[in-house]
């Protein structure tokens, strides 16, 4: 017995006989129904049930998607699983003669519904099931078969269905024709050929509409049983042939066209009658496994949905095609089906291409970045104030919050539906996360990425997809594979930089591939982190560089506006001159608006709050890969394993550089957003590689990780200390490392290996002033820190020596560029009035240059000269080491002489405040330095061995200026003075001393110093011999022999015993010699006494 067959199989079984009837009667394939029968209803038509008629309108016909009014809401169905019914015999049917189309009167969609519906789930009163079926069926199809019937019960017009009837008269034995489900066949392809403007798919989805409604109503009882079966068949039917007029329109006379008639239903609300909802994707998903068609149908219209919006901006009208994107991937079958096919996933695809030319780009593409949205935000806020521009961002992070919605909701539906649409899913997200490496390079081409709106979507939605496994307690932590690099990553890091590993290293520890599968966890998680680096932080990175162009194109439009008068005499001239200049202004128009839209959707405290949620993990997988502690177990413990783990130096540097630039970004911008939970590992990671400081290679993010505690402990309304103040003046982690790291950090940054480190590293170090000035007036710190001195000698003393050579340079050059200023102001002041104007000129630049040194000098000198009061105040000892002493003694009689000495007046400038000049607050701050060594007995010494700047009547000009401005206690003054006179008689015996040396031979002169060494030791490869404080001082600085620069360490230098016993030989004659002509001189004196007693020379 043969298969029965399927809706398909049969109407194309009576298709070829259907057209050859049509071709027999000379028929044309497209007939126009007569004036007396109105084609069938397609539209969304709801006439009055008055006896009245509707004027006929004509409906106009459109390409466009069909575009609503209503606003698309989340369908609140659940996915239904239906069988298709069993089908029914197709009876062959002759086709309708022609008639005349006519139009009609599209109403709105409520009157419609109350039309439609049915007012009595029971028949009427003495009517039969024939009757009923007729009567219902030509309601939902709104079709006849009685000429004189012309409106259903409703008052809705019916079309005659003349070719049906000849048939049923023909095979009726002189019954009544009557509508029946065995006729319903012939009843829709006839009704349906004829729709109006052939608008087959309006027609038929309307009757779906309808029918669907009718079967709500129907009660499920006995009987009403077999007319549920009938509406059953009539709903069957009507999806078969709603399928047909997508993939074989031909069957109603349409030739095939490469457009998707079902694409522009898609786009409808569910609800309108034309369009496509939930119940009828549902129907369809059924049919699938017997029609392959209707699945590349559905599939074919969604793609075609992809490639209209990504012709439209956020501005357009694109909710529609998320609505319709919602929709669909609700059913499993189409999602699977989508994300098979190519263009859900396209290879060798440009990475500029991906957000128009894959089926999720145009989708992701949306976004208030691109440039015609952001003019749209902020044209005319120019000379608007500030809240104008904050509410249009607050708008626009609004609109970019609900479309972000919208897009989660869709991921999550295909990340929910099976495993293979998820795991394609992410293969797209890391095509255009690894096509897009290229936004982190040093000079971007962006026409050939993709742009900040379209990745940051992406990073936010990432984002949104780690949220399920990122909770408080760090649960789920360990099932971030410590491996994923090594078992076939989709994240392609081959050519990024690696933490702490060169690429020859690099490639040799992922060459050795790994077995097994990545869970899904893993994989969101490290595409998550790569997202970051390419997506949000890309677009801080360009938002930074956008600023600058700006202001360098404003410089340059002023630069040419003051060249205007010289093509006022030539028209054709200063045309094209104003167009150069307007090109210029409208380029800077337009950047101001990216800028603001950008800045207003970084600024998103949501969306970054989320982004900090990740980088909390990231902090806490990155310190358990390092330490091999099951934080946050475990407890934490510094220094780090002195051998570095593997699979931490290979990981990619933006791990790193993620947390950095993403929590610079929040401590500066919006620090307050910032949670005590997310306070303690950002306090944690930023010590731990600081005080570990090897363990990264790039001296940036290690800038960095000071510039995160910088930003955090700089003043915000309502916290004095920062975000991050309270915590570092409360944390044992931080008081037992906090520090040593930063003090660590102050040595490394002297060399970093970059061509501008030079001026870096005075950046580096004011940053860790102010952290260190944070947490001085906590005890605990300073007792720490006089541990270290103690202890770490070697280290706490090159901390001291960098901090006297920071000193000495800013101080010197500060002082420099105010006797410039000072010159040349009283030059210009007095100029002639013939002066040279080339002359005058350079003079002028010459003092603006002056000037902005000035002010770029003095506040890193103010407060260097801030920490060496604090330090010196704290830790005595250390700045009075051999090694230390002079140098520090030589800078501050040096500063004290151009202070308070005789070419102070050199240093006087009009509008000092405008530089942050403050001499006499400077003097005094150089006078506590002194008066906190005050007890040194080597400071005394040092001091007064400055033969270059020390003049004692310096220390009285300067406690008289104190006393002047009333800067000085009377006790601190006494202080000053006892002081002055403790130097002063040093000063005279040390130079009594050296006269009773005499003149020294030159081979016991140190040849750095030119003084008489005390502890001479031999250089290693020089073989120069030298005194111990002075090689000692020269390799704080710079740690190689001074004579041949070949390295070297102060272990390496060896005593030199042989000219220590020279010296000491010396020292002794010479002291001997002393003592002799002293006893000589009073024998002289005793004899010159005759008879008097002998002098006491005891």
């Amino acid at each position: 017995m043969s298969e029965p067959l399927s809706d398909a199989e049969k109407v194309q079984s009576t298709l070829h006989e259907i057209r050859l009837a049509k071709l027999a009667a000379n028929q044309d394939s497209t007939p126009t129904p007569s004036p007396q029968s109105p084609a069938p209803d397609a539209s969304s038509v709801a006439e009055s049930p008055s006896s009245a008629p509707a004027q006929p309108v004509p409906q106009q016909l459109s390409s466009e998607p069909v575009k609503t009014d209503s606003t698309p809401s989340p369908n609140p169905f659940a996915q239904l699983g239906l069988r298709p019914e069993s089908a029914q015999p197709v009876q062959q049917q002759a086709p309708a003669p022609q008639r005349a189309q006519i139009t009609i009167t599209p109403l709105k969609r409520e009157a419609e519904r109350s039309s439609s519906r049915p007012r009595s789930r029971q028949g009427r009163p003495g009517e039969t099931l024939e009757e009923w079926e007729d009567r219902t069926l030509g309601a939902i199809f709104r079709v006849t078969v009685k000429e004189d019937h012309t409106k259903d019960s409703q008052g809705n017009r019916l079309y005659y269905l003349e070719g049906l009837k000849s048939d049923l008269e023909d095979g009726s034995d002189g019954a009544p024709p009557r509508l029946a489900v065995a006729s319903l066949d012939s009843a829709i392809l006839e009704a349906a050929s004829n729709a109006p403007g052939r608008k087959v798919l309006d027609y038929l989805l309307s009757c779906w509409k309808r029918v669907t409604r009718l079967g709500r109503t129907l009660r499920s009882s006995s009987t009403d049983a077999v007319k549920q079966n009938i509406v059953k068949e009539a709903k069957r039917l009507c999806m078969s042939y709603c399928i047909f007029a997508v993939t074989d329109p031909d069957m109603f006379g349409i030739e095939s066209s490469d457009v998707n008639p079902l694409a522009e239903h898609l786009l409808v609300d569910p609800e309108a009658d034309h369009g496509v909802c939930f119940e009828f994707l549902s129907e369809a998903v059924s049919r699938l496994p017997e029609d392959e068609g209707a699945r590349d149908a559905l599939v074919e219209a969604m793609i075609q949905c992809s490639r209209q919006l990504s012709k439209i901006s956020m501005d357009g009208d694109f909710r529609p095609y998320m609505m319709a994107l919602r929709n669909f991937v609700q059913h499993q079958p189409l999602t699977d089906a989508l994300t098979k096919h190519e263009y859900f996933l396209p290879q060798d695809i440009a990475p500029q291409d991906i957000e128009t030319n894959s089926f999720l780009g145009p989708f992701f593409r949306l976004s208030p970045l691109q440039s015609e949205v952001a003019k749209s935000y902020f044209m005319g806020t120019q000379s608007q104030p500030e809240g104008v521009i904050r509410n249009a961002q607050k708008s626009l992070r609004m609109a970019l919050s609900t479309h972000q919605d919208e897009l989660t909701d869709i991921v999550n539906c295909i990340v929910k539906s099976s495993k293979e649409p998820r795991l394609r899913l992410l293969d797209w997200f890391a095509l255009a996360v690894n096509s897009n490496h290229k936004r982190r390079a040093i000079q971007v081409d962006w026409k050939s990425v993709s742009t900040d709106g379209f990745m940051i979507n992406i990073t936010t939605i990432l984002d949104r997809l780690c949220e399920p496994f990122m909770d408080a307690t760090f649960a789920k932590v360990d099932r971030i594979e410590v491996d994923y690099l090594r078992r076939s990553p989709r994240v392609n890091i081959k050519d990024e930089t690696k933490i702490n590993a060169d690429q020859k290293t690099s490639d040799e520890f992922y060459a050795h591939a790994l077995e097994g599968t990545n869970n899904f966890i893993s994989e969101v998680f490290f595409l998550t982190v790569a997202a970051h680096h390419y997506g949000t932080e890309a677009a801080n990175s360009q938002l930074s560089t956008k600023e600058r162009q700006v202001k360098n194109l404003e410089k340059e439009i002023v630069k040419m506006e003051a060249d205007r008068h010289k093509f006022v005499q030539n028209p054709a001239q200063l045309q094209m001159f104003d167009r150069a200049v307007k090109k210029y202004k409208d380029q800077v128009e337009q950047s101001r608006y990216e800028i603001r839209a950008t800045q207003g959707v970084l600024l998103d405290e949501v969306t970054q709050a989320r982004s900090m949620q990740l980088m909390r993990y990231v902090i806490v997988w990155l310190l358990r890969i390092a330490s091999g502690k099951n934080l946050p177990k475990e407890t934490l413990e510094l220094p780090l394993p002195e051998k570095q783990p593997e699979v931490f130096r290979n990981l990619p540097e933006y791990f790193m550089d993620d947390i950095v630039d993403n929590f610079k970004f929040i401590t500066r911008h919006m620090p307050w957003i910032i949670t005590s939970t997310q306070c303690e590992e950002l306090v944690m990671i930023c010590i731990t590689f600081l005080r570990n400081s090897e363990y990264i290679k790039n001296p940036y993010l290690k800038s960095g990780l000071v510039t995160i505690l910088f930003h955090g402990v700089w003043p915000i309304p309502n916290r004095a200390k920062g975000v991050l103040g309270d915590l570092l003046n409360a944390s044992p982690f931080a008081y037992k490392h906090l520090l040593h790291a930063l003090m660590k950090f102050y040595i490394e940054a002297e060399s970093t290996g970059t061509h501008t480190q030079f001026f870096d590293k005075f950046n580096i170090r004011y940053e860790i002033f102010q952290v260190i000035r944070c947490i001085w007036t906590n005890t605990v710190y300073r007792d720490n820190l006089a541990t270290e001195a103690r202890v770490n000698t070697e280290f706490f003393v090159r901390f001291v020596n960098l901090l006297l050579n920071d000193v000495t340079f800013v101080l010197d050059e500060s002082f420099s560029a105010f006797k410039t200023i000072h010159d040349l102001t009283a030059e210009l002041a007095a100029a002639p009035a013939d002066m040279d104007q080339t002359v005058k000129q350079e003079k002028e630049e010459a003092l603006a240059g002056a000037k902005s040194k000035a002010k770029g000098y003095m506040q890193l000198t103010n407060e260097t000269v801030s920490m060496l009061k604090l330090f010196t105040e704290a830790l005595a000892d250390s700045f009075t080491k051999a090694e230390i002493v002079q140098r520090l003694a030589d800078m501050l009689d040096y500063n004290l002489d151009a202070l308070a000495g005789p070419k102070q007046k050199e240093l006087k400038v009009e509008n000092k405040e405008e530089y942050g000049w403050r001499p006499q607050e400077m003097l005094s701050d150089i006078m506590d330095v002194y008066l906190n060594l005050r007890e040194k007995t080597a400071f005394h010494l040092a001091v007064a061995r400055d033969g270059r700047s020390y003049r004692d009547a310096n220390f009285t000009n300067a406690g008289n200026i104190m006393r002047r401005f009333a800067l000085k206690s009377p006790e601190e003054l006494r202080q000053w003075e006892a002081l002055a006179r403790i130097i002063a008689k040093t000063k005279e015996e040390d130079d009594k001393a050296e006269e009773d040396l005499g003149e020294i031979p030159d081979e016991f002169l140190d040849p750095l110093m030119f003084t008489l060494m005390e502890d001479p030791v031999i250089l290693p490869k020089s073989k120069v011999t030298v005194d111990r404080s002075t090689i000692r001082s020269h390799l704080l600085s710079d740690p190689t022999d001074p004579f041949n620069r070949v390295p070297m360490t102060i272990e390496d230098v060896m005593e030199d015993t042989e000219m220590k016993a020279k010296i000491d030989a010396f020292k002794a004659e010479r002291s001997a010699k002393k003592e002799q002509i002293v006893a000589e001189k009073m024998e002289d004196v005793v004899t010159a006494q005759p008879g008097g007693d002998p002098m006491d020379t005891s």
